[in-house]
């Protein structure tokens, strides 16, 4: 099950967020932010909310504000109430005042406090994602993934279908490559999969009779993008003897292919002699988007020939 540590989340935003420790530092090896915590509860960050506690509660300006105007027996009561929903952290932002009494609480009950200078909004939408992004359900797809035409594709096909020639060519004709062989995926939201690249895969290429390329050295900086949105796959599909005409003319070959939750779009690009992969693939991504637009070519082409008959 993926999960995170107070200690590991303080390890990766401390410098970005200006966190700092106040007390519980010895116990953050043992809170932790969990699937099954994102899945139970309406956010594992937000600010303090007494009805339905985040895992990671953001005291702001407002919030302190809020506690400072209730009598010294209420504010240590609803301080105790929030330590004993055993949250993974508190964190008083905009430099606030962080109160004997929530320190001394926070310290009876291992609770992990810390400060920031940053402002409550900045620490909750950055945690908000950054938390979700590294809880998110990921798998690792073979193939090339590449943006095309600023579009998310990733290249599928068997081994030796030419699906690193492909990309090789793709790169020539000034698109980007996001990872080679395994692309990892991670479901962002409901209706988003961000495709990024595993770090030792980072900048490389390997092609068949040239090894490993490094595409950064070889293209420059702009060849290579960190990661992408996945809108479209490309399957390289080898036909058999006599499958060619069983191929629609009109329309091609396209289907759905399911990527963790969701379903993307999937091309099937015939392999065979003679053919521009690369040009091929480029034509697919212009109608795909055309279509995201609302427009079918093959649509618009029987229209127009019923339209000649029906004139007839």
């Amino acid at each position: 099950m993926n999960e995170m540590t107070v200690s590991e989340l303080f390890e990766r935003f401390s410098d970005r967020l200006e966190l700092r420790w106040i007390s519980g530092r010895r116990h953050a090896d043992r809170r932790t932010l969990s699937v099954a915590s994102f899945r139970a509860r309406p956010s594992l960050v937000g600010y303090l909310n007494l009805i339905h506690p985040n895992r990671i509660q953001v005291l702001g300006r407002e919030e302190l504000a809020w506690l400072d105007q209730l009598d010294a027996k209420k504010r240590w009561e609803t301080i105790a109430g929030i330590c004993a929903e055993r949250p993974a952290a508190l964190i008083v932002a905009s430099g606030g005042e962080v109160g004997d009494d929530l320190e001394e609480l926070s310290r009876e009950s291992d609770t992990p406090l810390l400060r920031s200078n940053r402002p409550g909004w900045e620490l909750v939408s950055t945690l908000q994602y950054q938390v979700a992004r590294a809880l998110a359900h990921s798998v690792v797809v073979h193939g090339v993934f590449m943006e095309v035409f600023t579009l998310g594709v990733l290249i599928t096909g068997d081994a030796g279908a030419g699906k690193s020639e492909l990309a090789l060519e793709l790169l020539t004709r000034g698109h980007r490559l996001i990872a080679d062989d395994s692309p990892e995926f991670t479901q962002m939201t409901p209706d988003i999969i961000d495709g990024s690249c595993p770090e030792v895969l980072r900048d490389c290429l390997e092609v068949r009779g040239l090894g490993v390329l490094n595409v950064r050295r070889m293209f420059g900086d702009a060849a290579v993008k960190s990661n992408k949105f996945l809108r479209l796959i490309l399957h390289l599909h080898q036909p058999q003897p006599g499958d060619e005409s069983k191929l629609d003319r009109l329309a091609g070959q396209s289907e759905k292919s399911r990527v963790l939750d969701l379903e993307i779009p999937r091309i099937l690009l015939p392999v065979l002699p003679g053919r521009n992969l690369a040009v091929i693939a480029e034509a697919a991504v212009r109608n795909f988007m055309l279509r995201m637009k609302g427009f079918d070519a093959t649509a618009e082409f029987l229209e127009r020939h019923g339209r000649l008959m029906r004139h007839e």
